[in-house]
């Protein structure tokens, strides 16, 4: 397993149980960008020993934590599980209690079963009580320092719900609404209510309308860059944007995204109208049929118009032959599973029916600029 790997478990196991996990290798935080167990390091030196017990796990009365180290590439690394809050413990740190909503709360056995489990899942090594020693101690927490401040505002950011104010969201909610996929616009935008419903305060309100306005600025590129008139694309924007005061409370925002968000799919599929009904019927076709071979033939047999008429409309109407539009839709059909599934370069080549690798490589870089490996990698940096 690499680290990349370990980090992506990390941040599912997060998502799932509210239980942060850090990697630290050399005194250095290596994952995520901010760690109170990290922080707070000194005042947590038994997490940090090296003795004869493989599982560390420490109690201050308020929160808890644990570590051990994990062998990865032949160097050794530091895993540190939490902190989670100590099941009716009262806070009295004030960074600690900002904390509540993003942080699980657990009696110390659940959480001792659940770093044993985690442990005996990544080594396959299982551990007997004995061996999981539980040292109890109270800290004293300094003041914060702006830097630190600043730091622990990163932590925050990342350890929020991942479908709100993340890259890997805007990606897929463009994605979306370039498909006209209305099903998982629905789908997010649940996901969203449950998590503002949550952790959202009225004077929260300000900054969603903050994110609305960005978001509604990326649909309008992705509007315009899909063919939607600029003139259409910056009217819809302005319209939406100028009715945004009169949004009264953070629920009624959120519907409000969701009501643009539908808007420039509408936007966006009646501009895709503007082309002939033959047209439409050949698109229609080749958005169903990508993970097969589709040639001429195929849409000839399927709109009862000649392979000669057919490719002269696309020329004509699209501005592409039939062979450029084909590619430029697997390709765009190859960004989305390069990004959002664990399929090899391989195994993405077989199923759009490239014929070898070499040549999704090649077909792929002609069409972006870039290899699908270098696409990948630019793009899970921020993911």
């Amino acid at each position: 397993m690499n680290l990349q790997t370990l980090q992506n478990i990390f941040d599912c196991f997060y998502q799932r149980t509210y239980i942060p996990f850090s990697i630290v290798k050399d005194d250095q935080l290596i994952f995520p960008e901010y760690s109170p167990l990290f922080h707070y390091r000194q005042d947590l030196q038994y997490l940090y020993i090296n003795d004869e017990f493989p599982l560390h796990i420490t109690n201050n009365y308020q929160f808890l934590g644990a570590s051990f180290l994990y062998p990865i590439n032949q160097e050794t690394y530091r895993i540190l599980i939490g902190p989670c809050f100590v099941l009716g413990s009262q806070i009295k740190d004030q960074y600690m209690k900002e904390l509540t909503y993003r942080i699980s709360s657990e009696s110390t056995e659940s959480f001792t079963s659940f770093c044993q489990n985690i442990y005996t899942l990544l080594t396959t090594y299982s551990l007997n009580e004995n061996q999981i020693p539980i040292k109890y101690l109270r800290i004293n927490h300094d003041k914060l320092t702006p830097k630190e401040i600043f730091e622990k505002n990163l932590y925050e950011r990342r350890s929020e719900d991942a479908t709100r104010d993340s890259y890997q969201f805007e990606l897929r909610f463009l994605d979306y609404v370039k498909r006209g996929r209305k099903d998982k616009i629905d789908w997010i935008f649940k996901t969203i209510d449950k998590t503002y419903t949550v952790h959202l305060a009225d004077n929260s309100l300000d900054t969603i309308k903050i994110k609305f306005i960005s978001l509604v600025a990326l649909l309008t590129r992705l509007a315009i860059d899909e063919g939607v008139p600029l003139d259409s694309a910056f009217s819809l924007s302005d319209s939406l944007i100028q009715n945004l005061p009169n949004m009264r409370s953070s629920q009624e925002c959120l519907k409000y995204i969701k009501y643009a968000s539908y808007e420039f799919i509408e936007l966006i599929h009646h501009t895709s109208k503007q082309c002939s009904s033959l047209i439409n019927q050949c698109i229609r076709y080749i958005d169903t049929h990508i993970y097969e071979k589709i040639t001429l033939r195929d849409l000839e047999d399927t709109t009862g118009h000649s392979s000669v008429y057919i490719s002269s409309r696309f020329t004509l109407e699209l501005g592409l032959t039939f062979s450029q539009y084909l590619l430029n839709k697997k390709i765009e059909e190859a960004k989305h599973l390069l990004l959002f599934t664990d399929h090899s370069y391989q195994e993405i080549s077989t199923l759009l029916n490239f014929t070898s690798q070499s040549h999704f490589t090649q077909r792929f870089k002609h069409v972006t600029g870039q290899t699908p490996k270098a696409y990948r990698d630019m793009n899970f940096k921020y993911l």
